[in-house]
C-alpha cells in the first residue's frame, strides 16, 4: 500500500513536465507563425489593406459640361476591396464631391477590366466621371483624391492634374 502511494506521487510532477513541455512547444509555434505574418504583411495594424493607388488624368478634355470624364484610378496590390466599404471622394477648392458605383452624386465610379462588379480588383482600373455636377471645368484644374477603406485612408496619389 506504501508503494502505490509513492507510485501516484510521482506520477504527479512527469505529467506536469510533459504538459508544460506541450505548452511551451505550441506557443512557440503560434509566435513564429505571428511573427512570419508580421514580417510578410507590415507593422501598421491600423491599415485594412495594404493597397495602393495611382491616379492620372482621364484624357479627356475637361469643360463646362456635367460629364466629364476626369480621373483614372488604378489599384496594385494583392487585397480586393468591396465597393460597401470604399469610400471614394473629389475636391476642387473647398468643395468635396462623394464618388459612387451605383451614381446619384456628383460623381460616378465606373471600372475597366475586372471581374467582380462589386469590388475594386489589384490591376484594374477605374474613371471618376461628373454626373450631373461641373466638378472641374478649367484645364489645369487640380483635383485632390481621398480613397477609403473600412473607414481608412488608401495610400495613393492625393491629386491629379485634369487637362
Amino acid at each position: 500500500m506504501k508503494n502505490e502511494m509513492k507510485n501516484e506521487q510521482a506520477v504527479s510532477p512527469v505529467i506536469a513536465t510533459i504538459l508544460m513541455v506541450a505548452i511551451t512547444v505550441v506557443l512557440a509555434g503560434v509566435l513564429y507563425v505571428w511573427a512570419n505574418n508580421l514580417a510578410a504583411e507590415g507593422t501598421d495594424t491600423t491599415a485594412q489593406t495594404l493597397n495602393t493607388y495611382d491616379a492620372d488624368d482621364a484624357n479627356a478634355d475637361a469643360t463646362t459640361g456635367t460629364s466629364d470624364i476626369l480621373i483614372r484610378l488604378q489599384m496594385t496590390g494583392k487585397d480586393t476591396l468591396s465597393w460597401t466599404f470604399t469610400k471614394i471622394q473629389l475636391s476642387v477648392g473647398d468643395t468635396v464631391h462623394k464618388c459612387t458605383v451605383g451614381g446619384g452624386d456628383a460623381c460616378t465610379i465606373s471600372q475597366q477590366g475586372g471581374d467582380n462588379g462589386n469590388a475594386w480588383e489589384p490591376g484594374e482600373f477605374v474613371f471618376l466621371s461628373e454626373s450631373g455636377t461641373d466638378i472641374c471645368g478649367d484645364v489645369g484644374c487640380s483635383v485632390g483624391i481621398s480613397v477609403t477603406y473600412n473607414g481608412n485612408t488608401v495610400a495613393g496619389d492625393g491629386s491629379a492634374i485634369v487637362d
